[in-house]
This record gives C-alpha cells, structure tokens and sequence, in this order.
C-alpha cells in the first residue's frame, strides 16, 4: 500500500491510501485523534501517522468497513458507537474489544474538541466527528464526490436519508465537510445534495448502470452525487 499525506489545516492531515480511502490525524495541544485506520495495514501506515505528531493518539472508527479498520493494530483500544459494536465484531474487529462513543459526547484534545454525531445509513453505528470552533465536520463514508456504498450488510437508504437531513439542519454550523473517499475537503452544501439524490434514488428516479468493478450491486448517480445499491437496502 502507498500513503500519502496533504495537510488540509494546522494539526489536521489527511492520509490517503492509493487515492481508494483517507482517514484523518487531527491534533490538539495536547492529544491526537486518528479518524479511522485505512485498509492496509502495515509498518508503512503506522510510520506515515507517527511522522506526523509526538502526541498521544486516540483511534476512533466513524463505522466498521475493513477499509477504516485495517492498521488499528497500532494504536490502541478504538472507539466506535455501541451500534456498530455487533459489524465491528464480525467483519473489522479482529478480536479487539471497543469503547464507546456516545451521541454528543466530546474527545477534548486539548484546545480542540471533537464531538460524535450519530449519522446511521451506511452503517448502523456511522458517525461523523464536528470540530465547532473549526466550523468542520469529518463524515466518514456518509458525504462524498465518490461512490457512496449502499448495498451489503448493515446498509439502510431510508436510515441514511433521514442522517442527512439531520446534516442539513447542521449546515449552518459547517464550513468544510471532510469525506473518508473522493475529494478530501467539500461544501456544506454536499449534505443537501446528497439527501436529494438519495431520495431519488429511493423513488426509482435514477438510472440503473452497471458498477464500476465486479460488485453486486448497480450504480446510480445524478452525475455529482453517486450511489453503489442494491435493492431493499
């Protein structure tokens, strides 16, 4: 796997696996959080995240896809919402236990602090972290200019509908959304977007392609927003 590294803001860096998945090192002056853990794994991961902070670092999940799960071997017990606990358990967990992270509980890190906003959708326990000081919110696989994976266990399209209207009634309090896939830094305006074309999507309004790679499932999109579904998610 190769990594690399864009600072997005002071004490925030995004580290992009083989331009697939990102996860996000977010420093305070006292302590760092590590937003999920890619899918690869490995010395070379836990080097890259090390080079860039002598600080403590806490490893939250924003959901179980072994994409977010692969080097959490380095960096201690993770958090993830109790909701999650069960996926965790049987697809990304390797046996590790988790703490968890409630609802509107705060990570402070010392000047910065990240609090847990329940987004289920994709995943039951999905959260994102809200830096309000910052006006950023880092989403996980909820918002995205990339596909958006809606088919395989766990998924729910009317949950993830309503999780974006409750991103909606955030806007207000967001600058920059930071997505786990695609274009690391996007608009408040991707929630709207995005809760339109799921709807869409819902209605049978969208048109049925064929995947990009061998997946069961289908593509739709509405040529920004992009969906991989299937049928009773």
């Amino acid at each position: 796997m190769a990594y690399s590294i864009t600072k997005i803001a002071d004490g925030i860096h995004a580290i992009d696996e083989d331009r697939f998945v990102q996860c996000y090192l977010i420093e305070g002056e006292e302590r760092a959080v590590l937003l999920d853990s890619c899918a690869g794994g490995g010395e070379d991961f836990r080097s890259s995240i090390l080079s860039l902070t002598d600080k403590p670092i806490r490893l939250v999940l924003s959901h179980s896809d072994t994409d977010h799960t692969g080097g959490q071997e380095y960096f201690g017990t993770p958090m993830l919402h109790p909701a999650e606990y069960a996926r965790y358990t049987s697809k990304g967990g390797r046996g590790k236990p988790a703490e968890p992270l409630w609802e509107g509980q705060a990570i402070d890190l010392g000047g910065t602090r990240l609090e847990a906003v329940l987004i289920p959708g994709h995943t039951p326990g999905s959260i994102a972290l809200l830096d309000r000081a910052a006006r950023r919110l880092f989403a996980g696989d909820s918002v995205s200019d990339s596909h958006i994976y809606m088919f395989g266990d766990g998924r729910n399209l009317r949950a993830f509908i309503e999780s974006m209207r409750k991103l909606e009634a955030m806007s207000s309090l967001i600058e920059t959304i930071h997505p786990a896939h695609g274009t690391p830094s996007l608009p408040p305006e991707w929630f709207a977007k995005t809760r339109a074309a799921a709807e869409m999507l819902l209605n049978g309004e969208l048109e049925q392609k064929e995947p990009p790679f061998d997946l069961p499932c289908k593509l739709y999109t509405t040529g920004e927003v992009s969906f991989l579904y299937e049928e009773g998610a």
